[in-house]
């Protein structure tokens, strides 16, 4: 039986409202729980009881109602409903006798009963007659849900798959050898299992891999150690992937066989192709040289796009130094070797880079020491701010650049400014200019001559014409005369410029403390 004594709900239908009145329900509520005495309460309790098996009559006609019409289309409430003709429950006589509830149910709810009825038979009206289909319409907008047989074509499934980590290439649990394999064939499997874990693989497993285009992505393809029987399968390993040269008996010629002496071989004589480059991804070889391997003398040098090989992970962690000298490559190629995490020296003469190269080197700022750039015309002043950041570089070579003494004198102050010691290179123009210092202005000034340009602002008109003629004497271009603060601007400027250029001296000679001595004496 439905308990009313708290509010109905369905969870399916939100839309669901019981027939009974709101205001009803709430009365009953505050007569339930306002004291009163026990006759009182004894005949209102028979009232309520009354009340409550008519609500609960209503309910279960309700409820009879619409499950007859999905039964039965000849009930005689809708065949009324259909005729537009409904008799409420209470006046009639045969509802009384098909539901004994209602007899208990006092002549003043009785009155109040119909109007209820009155209600209830409006939404009645409502209702649609439904076919043998019923269940795909649904239950009505205000009506209980119903469970229907069609729900169960809704239902989801799902299906979770593990992770495999088996099909990845060189997986040993994929290689491993089925249960019809024989005794031989299991051996074989073991043996290559265990070279593997030694860093050695056979040359048919290596070579395979390497034509079916799988390389090891990730630490590149095991070369083994630099032991005799790893060394003479790595020199085959190579004599077959480039043909046709004799590169075996050329390669066991030389006086020291290890990878490094096979790189540098394979260098000079310009065979480091992307595809020889990249066995040696695992290797320990400490320096690099691509010169030969990338240049195109008359189209037949087929070495390919090589730098890219330098951008796979985990390859040539123990280079050192790199040479592309000579070479002409784009500014967007040095991003393939700006990641090496051990590259101290990078040679990059000639190579047609312009400013935009230098600041792509930047990341390369806390293991590079030594970067030469020479002779690259398109490199000038505006790359120097990409050089400072390079605070490690103990070597710097700028020949034949387009790099002006402006450049330079921002270059030495920040090294003076961060007390580093560099060994550089500066091209010739700012060279012939640094021997000719004494001809710019006074390079060596005596007293009564300052050499602080913080001290011209207190100079008298006087003393700065002594001070101007005396540079006037070394360089006759420039002007001794003129007012008082034009001549205070005109010899700054000079003592400047001069502190500036014997900062770059001192970079280059590789001195500091003339310059810091002198200041000194004239504080």
């Amino acid at each position: 039986m439905n308990n009313f004594a708290s509010p109905s709900i369905d969870i399916d239908n939100p839309f669901y409202c019981p027939a009974i009145p709101a205001a009803s329900y709430i009365k009953s509520l505050q007569d339930r729980s306002r004291p009163t005495s026990s006759k009182v309460q004894l005949r209102r309790k028979k009232r309520l009881v009354a009340s409550f098996a008519r609500v609960l009559q209503n309910a279960l006609l309700a409820d009879t109602s619409d499950s007859s019409d999905d039964q039965n289309s000849g009930n005689t409430i809708l065949q009324g409903h259909l005729l537009g003709k409904q008799q409420s429950p209470v006046d009639s006589p045969s509802s009384d006798e098909a539901s004994p509830l209602l007899n208990s149910i006092p002549r003043w709810e009785r009155e109040r009963g119909q109007d209820i009825w009155d209600r209830g038979n409006f939404a009645l009206k409502k209702k649609r007659k439904r076919d043998n289909f019923s269940d795909i319409y649904g239950p009505p907008q205000y009506a209980k849900s119903v469970l229907s047989i069609h729900d169960s074509s809704f239902d989801v499934s799902i299906k979770r798959e593990k992770l495999s980590y088996l099909d990845y290439p060189g997986s040993p649990v994929q290689n491993a050898p089925s249960d019809d394999t024989g005794d031989a064939d299991a051996v074989s499997m073991l043996t290559l299992r265990v070279r593997g874990l030694e860093g050695t693989i056979s040359h048919k497993t290596f070579d395979e891999k390497i034509k079916d285009g799988h390389p090891e992505r990730l630490f590149g393809l095991p070369i083994g150690t630099e032991s005799d029987r790893d060394i003479h399968a790595f020199i085959e390993i190579l004599d077959n992937m480039i043909p046709g040269i004799r590169l075996k008996e050329r390669l066991f010629q030389l006086s020291i066989i290890s990878h490094q002496s096979i790189i540098d071989f394979l260098g000079t004589n310009g065979y480091l192709s992307s595809r020889i480059l990249a066995t040696f991804r695992s290797s320990e070889v400490r320096w690099i040289t691509l010169t030969e391997s990338l240049i195109d003398p008359g189209g037949l040098n087929l070495s390919g796009d090589i730098l890219p090989t330098f951008n796979q992970p985990n390859s040539f962690l123990f280079v050192s130094e790199l040479s592309l000298r000579d070479t002409p490559i784009d500014d967007f190629d040095l991003r393939h070797i700006h990641h090496l995490p051990r590259l101290t020296t990078l040679l990059l003469d000639n190579t047609s880079i312009s400013n935009e190269a230098i600041f792509l080197l930047i990341p390369l700022k806390h293991t590079l020491t030594q970067l030469s750039i020479g002779s690259n015309p398109a490199i000038d002043d505006d790359a120097m701010p990409a050089i400072i950041f390079l605070s490690k570089l103990r070597f710097l070579s700028i020949l034949d650049t387009g790099v002006l003494m402006q450049g330079l004198r921002r270059f030495a102050c920040t090294i003076r400014d961060e007390e580093r010691v560099i060994d550089i290179e500066i091209p010739s123009s700012c060279m012939e200019y640094i021997k000719e210092l004494d001809t710019k202005y006074e390079l060596n000034p005596r007293p009564p001559l300052i050499v602080l340009p913080e001290v011209c602002a207190r100079l008298s008109a006087a003393a700065l014409q002594r001070n101007l003629a005396a540079h006037k004497a070394k360089n006759p271009d420039i002007l001794a005369m003129g007012g008082k603060a034009e001549m205070t601007e005109r010899l700054r400027s000079i003592l400047e410029m001069r502190r500036m250029d014997l900062l770059v001296r001192d970079m280059i000679l590789g001195t500091r403390d003339s310059l810091e001595e002198e200041e000194k004496e004239n504080r």
